[in-house]
């Protein structure tokens, strides 16, 4: 059983100095996220699935950083064009899987401080909402590091080429959300 919000509902949480708010909706995101992929030449799928969610973080009514969050359904995840073998085997009773996509910060916005934030709502959501036990995100090579570090994520699959986003190399991570205390 998980929860789902619908369209034009909103859930909204105070970190630090920053709001952060899930919702079904891509459009306040939508500059921050065509800056940082559009420049770099990636493609972005503009539609949201009944599965995702958009995370977005507000410092003083500018949305600064963003993540999108698929719950994993039978239609499965978007990385499974690239990695179905490796997502299917994680795929097992008790598991439950989700993709983030779509992650981006502003520049010159402290890193640590939003991703902070913004993954404190995905773990709520996710993990303690939907019973999601285990994250997956599909990241260029020079992402790796930083979701590694700061985040908890490794390597599982790659490189391989992305054919979806138009990138020639990516690989997958994951990370799980149900520790034993």
């Amino acid at each position: 059983m998980g929860t789902q919000l619908g369209v034009g509902k909103e859930v909204k949480a105070v970190f630090g100095p920053y709001i952060v708010s899930a919702r079904k909706s891509l459009a306040r995101s939508a500059l921050l996220v065509n800056t940082s992929y559009g420049g770099r030449g990636y493609t972005i799928s503009p539609t949201l699935t009944s599965e995702d969610i958009i995370f977005d973080v507000e410092l003083d009514h500018v949305i600064v950083g963003t993540v999108m969050m698929r719950l994993d359904s039978p239609n499965g995840l978007a990385a499974d064009m690239e990695y179905a073998y490796e997502l299917n085997a994680m795929r097992t009773p008790g598991r439950k899987l989700a993709e983030l996509s779509r992650f981006a910060i502003m520049p010159g916005q402290p890193t640590r401080s939003v991703m902070g934030a913004m993954f404190h709502f995905v773990y709520y959501y996710a993990y303690l909402l939907n019973s999601v036990t285990d994250l997956v995100c599909e990241v260029v090579p020079h992402h790796i590091a930083g979701q590694q570090r700061i985040l908890g994520f490794t390597q599982i699959a790659g490189p391989k080429r992305c054919e979806r986003v138009g990138v020639d190399t990516a690989v997958l991570l994951h990370r799980t959300l149900d520790w034993d205390w």
